[in-house]
């Protein structure tokens, strides 16, 4: 089969041998998988992984073969799946059933083989079925958003919470943006794409500030919001150079939340973290159920987000598409 390999230094294309079903695994015929930031910090050696590995976690597939261990029901089935396998069931954060932190785990793509493949084979407990008003585009679209509905999962709503400037409108901060306005938040939008802009403001962003044109972001932030700052803060820039504005941004006693997996060194004012106590949140992988149920209501739309369509063969372009800054969401058609 094919597949896109990382081997240390290089992505590229190889013909592979198609994976081996264990007993408690299916095997998924890979139809569309997402492109994400840290689908690009590895390409660009910034975050460690094992090699060479295959990359990709955003997907999704039909299941075409099962374990012995298997329900057979799952035979057929419209899939997407979690990232984190291996999961031991035994350590200190599975009894507490925080699975997704298993002392164990092996995320998909990022420590084992992903899905930027033919076929993968997945452990069943990760299966998630795609209902038949979500298509396989917009199914490689669950992981991130069940990432976005996981801001509000770890970082809880308080009375005065009512303001979110979400730093960076590309993939994730646009799912950010539409969980926000699903809880009722007043979002400000920053970014440097007019495009994205405007996407932001038919997506319900009530401000919208392009960074490029705008010599001192915190201060404009805080313009509208009566010169207090904004509630909460998201980081969802990929760059670890916007963390400066970032906290600037946030009110005194306000919430800051990162989500940028950059993997490199990130320069941060502790000191006024500390002095104007802020508090700092940080998440990764969220809920699928409530993922799926955002995309099913109407309440999540993505295929907006959707800007360049490749096949595995043009995986390089795929990941370039990214150097443009309009950029959204580049998808790869497998199967």
């Amino acid at each position: 089969m094919k597949a896109v390999i990382f081997d240390g230094s290089n992505v590229e294309v190889k013909e592979v041998s198609k994976p081996k079903v264990d007993s408690t695994q299916v095997l998924i015929k890979n139809e569309f998988a997402g492109i994400c930031g840290t689908d690009l910090a590895i390409a660009k050696g910034h975050l460690p992984t094992p090699t060479p590995i295959i990359l990709g976690h955003e997907f999704s597939g039909e299941v075409i073969k099962s374990g012995e261990s298997v329900n057979k029901d799952w035979l057929g089935k419209r899939v997407t799946a979690e990232i984190n396998s291996n999961i031991d069931n035994e350590c200190y954060f599975c009894k507490k059933n925080m699975f997704t932190q298993c002392l164990s785990r092996k995320a998909i793509g990022i420590d084992i083989n992903g899905a930027f493949s033919e076929y993968v084979a997945i452990e069943s407990y990760l299966l998630h079925e795609l209902p038949s008003s979500i298509s396989y585009n917009e199914g490689v679209f669950i992981e991130p958003l069940a990432a976005a509905y996981q801001t509000f999962e770890t970082m809880p709503l308080e009375e005065n919470d009512r303001t979110i400037a979400i730093y960076g409108l590309g993939r994730l901060g646009l799912l950010i943006l539409q969980v926000a306005k699903e809880k009722g938040l007043k979002v400000i939008g920053i970014d440097g794409s007019t495009k994205k802009l405007e996407l932001g403001k038919k997506l319900g962003a009530s401000t919208l500030i392009n960074r490029l044109y705008t010599d001192k972001i915190p201060e404009r932030v805080q313009e509208v919001t009566d010169g207090l700052g904004s509630d909460i803060v998201v980081d969802a820039t990929g760059n670890p150079n916007a963390l400066g504005d970032i906290v600037k941004s946030c009110r005194t006693r306000g919430k800051i939340h990162i989500k940028s997996t950059h993997g490199i060194a990130t320069p941060i004012d502790l000191t006024d973290i500390v002095v104007r106590e802020i508090t700092i949140y940080t998440s990764r992988c969220g809920p699928f159920k409530k993922a799926i149920l955002g995309l099913v209501s109407g309440n999540i739309i993505v295929k907006p987000l959707i800007s360049k369509e490749y096949t595995l063969d043009d995986i390089t372009q795929a990941l370039n598409s990214y150097e443009d800054r309009n950029t959204i969401k580049t998808i790869l058609k497998i199967n």
